[in-house]
């Protein structure tokens, strides 16, 4: 055995050492095969992940340019068609226009010269109509690019990562490592707690297979029954159906070895033992229950995921976006879902005021339009005579021919667009109400179809799944120091006008911690918030007290770490655990 063992590290050395092998056996073919396959694949993830930071850039720069197209086309197009100022082109119109509005032009000028664009503009947001319509197109943008803004710059990682992962090991009864030896025991605690969960879990598993074939067998008719006196393997095939025990194959090499010339199956055939499906780490775990990183070497929180692009542990990832050029979490998922509800509402609107103007290019007003100016110029608004295409006065939505390719861009783009957005804004609404990320949602659709299936995330209704990702107060509330209860209670978000203002701009991180304890949210103590009555509306002091005393086990609890010393340890850790979040390990190796 060990020559053979020698013989087969030296064929394994001589493989890997470069030199070429040609597979001779079947079994050697597909062993070639799968380690090719899995080059292949390490070689287009490796791909995927450089193509993730070339793509998101060029998104960014192609967002920005969609947002600065749709804005210029209101202000030189929309705006003056929604005042009815774009019929001014000269001196002499400019004066007409004022003297209607009983104002005069004194002076002497001269009449035919044209008026700027600026001058246009600067016009239509005289009248009441421009600037409501511009303070409504101002309101969309600022949300636009302050959410967009915070979406990709908000990391999922740092000290205030580091922050929520302490104060919610504190809520859940988990020792957090805080040196290298008690890191390596998590991991070693983890592994031995995996290894019995997944033996327990296959036993379960091949128990329950086990039945469903001796129920099987049980209804098997009498003229295709085994023998009385056939003993059972225990997997349900019986040993009539092999001539010996001797002869008998193993059961990983009972598919290769049956014999193909059979026409008909026999019942021991169709009640083989199927392959067990593939368990993962994940889903051994309880809802609270923690993990461990093999990626980043950091345990592993609940609800958190490692993503590969940003190369760190996220906190209630949902997914990576490359528009964003950022990984959607815990911290920046409020930026996210705000960014898409203000692109929907804003794109049906510029739908709404783009829609006249599209649908009188190419009527029969357009061509009377251009015929009234001398000519029919079907691309240019100035002919090669010179002749320019005026607006006319009674009807300003009818666009002139230069104007024909931003209307109809401009509709058709805020159409198509918002009906996109619109459709991932209305998932992701629901996935707020239902306290689900998009990871979980794939994962609980099959729990789904078994009925009988309730979110162990959710906080009972979706007012509270709401303020899980929103909050209850206003940002003025934290910076507020010896107010009582009533006064603070001020700042709660009430009705559908609290709902408005919680999606308002503003910096502040979440309120409560990534998942509720029991069905009841705990705020986060990291915030320096006074403790006032919506606290004890939430639960927070109960759990906090019930986090602390020791668990019905015998095993002690984390102690409770004063507001210094935890902010000290912090710092002292920064450079060890806490920098265990820019590391990769491929191959065995630690790439910093």
């Amino acid at each position: 055995m060990a020559s053979q063992s020698n013989a087969q590290r030296r064929r394994t050395k001589n493989r890997n050492g470069g030199k070429f092998f040609i597979p001779k056996t079947k079994q050697q073919f597909q062993t070639c095969l799968q380690r090719m396959s899995l080059q292949f694949f390490n070689i287009l993830f490796q791909f995927a992940d450089k193509a993730m930071y070339l793509l998101g850039p060029i998104l960014i720069a192609l967002a920005s340019a969609i947002i600065v197209g749709l804005t210029y086309v209101y202000f030189t197009v929309m705006l003056p068609m929604l005042t009815g100022s774009n019929w001014v082109l000269t001196n002499d119109d400019w004066n007409s226009y004022w003297k209607g509005r009983a104002y005069g032009q004194g002076g002497e000028y001269d009449g035919s010269a044209p008026i700027s664009q600026m001058s246009l503009i600067l016009l239509a947001l005289s009248t009441p109509t421009g600037i409501l319509h511009t303070l409504l197109v101002a309101f969309f943008l600022v949300n636009i690019l302050y959410n967009y803004y915070l979406c990709v710059k908000t990391s999922n990682s740092g000290p205030a990562y580091d922050l929520v992962v302490r104060e919610l090991a504190e809520v859940t009864r988990f020792n957090y490592p805080e040196s290298e030896e008690e890191l390596v025991q998590c991991k070693k605690d983890f592994e031995k707690k995996i290894y019995e969960k997944a033996k327990k879990r296959r036993d379960e598993m091949v128990a329950a297979r086990n039945r469903n074939n001796a129920t099987n067998a049980a209804s098997t008719p009498l003229g295709t029954a085994a023998p009385a006196n056939a003993r059972s393997n225990g997997d349900g095939e019986s040993s009539a159906s092999r001539p010996s025990q001797a002869s008998q194959p193993s059961p990983l090499m009972a598919t290769s070895t049956a014999n193909p010339s059979m026409t008909t199956a026999s019942p021991a055939a169709k009640n083989a033992p199927q392959p067990l499906p593939k368990i993962h780490n994940w889903q051994l775990l309880s809802p609270i229950e923690w993990g461990y990183c093999r990626y980043s070497s950091r345990p592993k929180p609940p609800r958190s995921h490692y993503d590969h692009v940003t190369k760190s542990l996220v906190l209630n990832m949902d997914h990576y976006c490359p528009w964003m050029f950022n990984c959607v979490g815990y911290f920046n998922y409020r930026y996210f879902f705000n960014f898409l509800w203000f692109v929907t509402v804003a794109l049906f609107y510029g739908t709404a005021i783009c829609f006249p103007a599209f649908m009188n290019l190419g009527g029969r007003e357009y061509r009377d339009q251009v015929r009234a100016s001398g000519g029919y110029q079907k691309s240019l608004r100035e002919s090669l005579n010179g002749i320019v295409v005026r607006h006319n006065a009674s009807n300003p939505y009818i666009p002139t021919p230069d104007e024909r390719t931003p209307v109809a861009m401009g509709f058709m783009l805020c159409l198509c667009l918002a009906a996109a957005v619109m459709c991932l804004g209305s998932f992701h609404l629901y996935l707020v109400l239902s306290a689900q990320t998009t990871i979980e949602f794939h994962g609980n659709f099959a729990k789904r179809k078994k009925g009988g299936w309730k979110n162990p995330y959710s906080a009972g209704s979706w007012k509270k799944n709401w303020d899980m990702i929103y909050g209850t107060r206003y940002w003025s509330l934290h910076n507020t120091s010896g107010s009582n209860s009533t006064e603070e209670d001020q700042y709660r978000y009430r009705g559908c006008w609290g709902i408005f203002m919680a999606m308002m701009p503003s910096s502040r991180e979440p309120e409560f911690l990534p998942l509720p304890i029991d069905g009841k949210l705990i705020r986060r103590k990291s915030r320096d918030v006074p403790k006032t009555s919506v606290d004890e509306e939430m639960g927070d002091c109960e759990f906090r007290e019930r986090a602390l005393e020791p668990n019905l086990n015998g095993v002690g609890s984390p102690t409770a770490i004063e507001e210094t010393e935890f902010l000290m340890k912090l710092k002292d850790t920064n450079g060890g655990l806490v920098g265990r979040a820019k590391t990769h390990t491929i191959s065995g190796e630690r790439i910093v």
